[in-house]
């Protein structure tokens, strides 16, 4: 049944505390309540493994907008502790000012709830009628004003009784090393979140986190460096979170967050977004900068399930589903990641330096129309300039950062970064032309890319019209139809896109009809070998030939000779790129270049 309220008083406060068999839903009025097993205290807990004199509420004013709020402490006034600990969303605490919502665990099966009437709705449940009572011949049953007429509640059992055996440390509700509630204590509280969730008609999240690789840490680096990245995980973890949510240890190197209050407006993504920023920054171990990767697996009620198991079991298969998918092709037939997972883990931390410490840049190569020598657009090329190993191919780096994950960040920066320089030209008067970008596997992968993207065009201000993606042969082919969907809405969002790579293999040519290209660019290789194989003519001119067919552009890719250029402007190919035209050029030097050229054709490059 539903219970209408009119409230007399401007605050009203609730707590409703349950256990396997009972449930009270109790009126919060008196200046304190003493809680515990004891059946003379205000609130009794009916547990053998609850104290006699468990904890305490205390009502305190607050000045500043002349409300009052409860507090709660461990053990009584007289300064004696509860055995069990006090935990309020998952953290053991002494003293807690308590808000709307707080999830209260005794360090027992028996949880509690807190509700402070100002902030919720004026209709609620009678809960009380969905259980039986096992009250005294005396007391009443809980009106619709939800206050008890006699403040002691006995049910009947001896509660002076306790087996020592009986008792639970509160070690037995948290995990020792991190200090995190366990396994034990999270399950408490999934289920009292759930009860809340069903019973007030709202939503409910569980995340589950894994490190990636984490045993190889251990086998390499030692179980100290381990302990000492769980603990710092877990501070991160804590600390990206709301009041309410709570955070605890799940595995060895696995936690699980409980989102027990999300309301409509709450998006999932955007709440695991901030958490794995947070815990994704460098952890500082023994002098040592380290990157780690995560997993992430998520169930939101009721959506993906009604009770905790199967909340728990979705998540589970979402994480395992994650870390498949961040596992590549690749890696699958040429990669031991417990072997080389050290290694790679130092890799991805050095490239994740090298992009905080400004190590990373793009250089310009222009792309140039054969017949009339126009600049026609730019590809961005990435670049690292270590401080001791000098300038560092991307050939050499960025099958690293495929492998470690690390080119979405990096691919992320290469974007933003191409889109700024692009829009920054056009606004000093710079002719404006296409400023192509190679897209990663993994970035076709990402299910936020096509947010990424659009992001980046809004932030930048770029006209998407004035970008292209670059997508190989091998990305497509390897999930044709998340590549198809994928290109599709990039396509929408009016950005071009290129099949880069192209003459590498035969296998994409029926494919490509049916894909939103708008630019076909020749192989380097396939240009290299143009004069000395005549085979290559053929694959050069068919690929000619099925460009224009659809209306394409067509771009020769690594055109280093007059010959090779020869060849392909007698096989009717429109455009060139290669270091004959231009090598890549940093910032500055592609600068000079476009307004060297801005209006003009490059006729000495092509004579």
């Amino acid at each position: 049944m539903n219970t209408h309220i009119n409230y007399s008083h401007e605050n009203r406060h609730l707590i409703v505390i349950e256990d396997q068999k009972y449930r009270q839903t109790i009126s919060l009025e008196d200046e304190t309540y003493s809680i515990g097993r004891n059946t003379n205290n205000s609130i009794i807990i009916r547990s053998q493994q609850a104290s006699r004199r468990h904890g305490t509420l205390m009502r305190r004013k607050n000045h500043r907008n002349n409300t009052y709020s409860y507090w709660i402490i461990d053990g009584d006034l007289d300064g004696n502790k509860s055995r069990n600990g006090i935990y309020v969303n998952g953290e053991k605490c002494l003293i807690k000012e308590l808000k709307n919502g707080d999830l209260i665990n005794f360090g027992c099966e028996v949880n509690a709830t807190y509700y402070a009437s100002h902030e919720w709705s004026n209709t609620v449940t009678d809960i009380t009628k969905t259980k039986p009572h096992k009250l005294t011949n005396n007391s009443p049953e809980v009106h619709s004003q939800y206050s008890l007429s006699q403040p002691h509640i006995d049910f009947n059992y001896d509660s002076q009784v306790l087996n020592p055996k009986d008792t639970l440390k509160a070690q037995e509700y948290q995990d020792a090393l991190t200090k995190l509630p366990n396994k034990i204590l999270l399950k408490e509280y999934l289920l009292n979140s759930l009860k809340n969730a069903k019973q007030y008609h709202t939503s409910m999240g569980v995340l589950l986190l894994d490190i990636n690789h984490f045993k190889t840490i251990n086998k390499n680096w030692g179980y100290p460096v381990g302990d000492k990245i769980l603990v710092e995980v877990a501070q991160r973890l804590k600390s990206s979170l709301r009041d309410s949510d709570i955070v605890a240890r799940w595995g060895d190197d696995e936690f699980i967050i409980l989102l027990p209050k999300m309301s409509h407006g709450d998006d999932i993504e955007k709440i695991t977004q901030r958490i794995l920023k947070n815990v994704s920054k460098s952890l500082e171990i023994s002098k040592t900068l380290l990157y780690l990767e995560y997993s992430l697996g998520c169930a939101i009620y009721p959506q993906d399930g009604e009770s905790s198991n199967i909340l728990l079991r979705k998540a589970e298969m979402e994480l395992l589903n994650h870390k498949k998918e961040m596992i590549s092709s690749d890696q699958k037939s040429n990669l031991t990641i417990d072997l080389k997972a050290s290694k790679l883990l130092k890799a991805k931390t050095a490239l994740q330096q090298a992009l905080n410490q400004q190590e990373l840049e793009l250089y310009y190569q222009p792309q140039i129309k054969i017949k009339t020598g126009e600049i026609s657009g730019v590809e961005a090329l990435v670049r690292w300039n270590h401080p001791e190993l000098g300038q560092i191919n991307p050939q050499k780096f960025i099958p690293v950062a495929e492998q470690t994950d690390s080119i979405l960040i990096i691919g992320e920066w290469i974007l933003k970064e191409a889109c700024r320089q692009n829009k920054a030209w056009q606004d000093m008067g710079l002719p404006s032309f296409i400023m192509s970008v190679n897209l990663s596997p993994l970035q076709l992968k990402d299910p936020n890319f096509i947010n990424i993207v659009k992001q980046i065009l809004r932030e930048t201000k770029l006209e998407p019209h004035w970008l292209e993606l670059e997508i190989t042969e091998k990305a497509i082919l390897a999930n044709s139809e998340l590549a198809y969907q994928v290109l599709q809405d990039l396509r929408q969002l009016g950005v071009h896109l290129s099949m880069d790579d192209f003459g590498t293999g035969y296998s994409c040519i029926n494919h490509l009809p049916k894909f939103p290209f708008g630019t076909l660019k020749i192989a380097q290789s396939c240009v290299q070998t143009l004069t000395e194989k005549p085979e290559t003519v053929a694959i050069i001119s068919a690929a000619v030939a099925l460009g224009n067919s659809l209306d394409l552009r067509v771009i020769a890719e690594g055109v280093e000779t007059h010959k090779q250029l020869d060849v392909l402007q007698n096989l009717d190919c429109q455009e060139a790129q290669g270091y004959l035209l231009s090598q890549p050029l940093n910032c500055i030097e592609a600068t000079r270049f476009l307004d060297l050229y801005q209006g003009s054709k490059i006729s000495a490059l092509l004579g």
